[in-house]
Order: C-alpha cells, then sequence, then structure tokens
C-alpha cells in the first residue's frame, strides 16, 4: 500500500471489464485504485484500513455487496458505494439503511463515480 494520505479506491465487481475500465478511469484522473473479483478476494486481501472508499457491486459469487457492507460498517471501515445494474427500491433501501454513503446504477456514470471518490477522501 502507499504510504500517506492517498489511497487507493478498492473496486469489487465479479465483472472482468468494468474492473479494468473503472481502474482505468481513476488512473486517468491520477487516482491510484485496486480492483477485486470478489468481495471475499477484498476482505481476505486485509486491505479494508488501506483505502479511502469500496466501489462494490450487488450481485456477486459468494459474499454479496450488501453482506460487505455489513461486514465494512460493523468493523469500521471505509465508506462504500454499491453499484447494481438491478437498482430498484428495496435494493436501495436496504443498501442506505445499512450504511453505504451512495449507490448507483450501472452503466455507471463517470461523474458520480468521481463525486463520490472526491467525498470519500474528506472523511
Amino acid at each position: 500500500m502507499q504510504s500517506g494520505k492517498k489511497t487507493p479506491i478498492a473496486i469489487i465487481d465479479d465483472d472482468q471489464f468494468l474492473l479494468e475500465s473503472l481502474k482505468d478511469l481513476f488512473e486517468a484522473t491520477g487516482i491510484e485504485s485496486r480492483t477485486y473479483a470478489s468481495a471475499d478476494a477484498f476482505l481476505d486481501s486485509g486491505d479494508m484500513h488501506h483505502v479511502n472508499c469500496i466501489l462494490a457491486d450487488v450481485r456477486m459469487p459468494g459474499t454479496s455487496g450488501l453482506d460487505l457492507l455489513s461486514a465494512v460498517v460493523r468493523d469500521g471501515g471505509p465508506p462504500v458505494c454499491i453499484m447494481t445494474s438491478f437498482a430498484d427500491n428495496r435494493t436501495e433501501a436496504a443498501a442506505r439503511s445499512s450504511g453505504a454513503a451512495a449507490f448507483l446504477e450501472k452503466p455507471l456514470s463517470s461523474k458520480d463515480l468521481m463525486e463520490f471518490a472526491a467525498s470519500a477522501a474528506k472523511r
């Protein structure tokens, strides 16, 4: 991990193309990010307290994004943005009531992603 205040954004999704696209987007703006193909891979990495924020998909094999959110909140981790292609009021309400800092529907807006990253960096 990088030392100092600039720490990476964790991007967690089982869609490899999305992981690479988001990593490229953040790198183009000078923001470091790390990618994980599953919530379990992220949790096993020990990186939770070494990132400014987490972008996590709702539906993934193994631990879901909402279960990851609960674990991060329980452990006092960084802000979490839940991303989904399957947005509905119930899922958004569950994410927000569980402590999500943001809820974004795919396809993702680069403006919304950058706003989330900027607000997380201020925390």
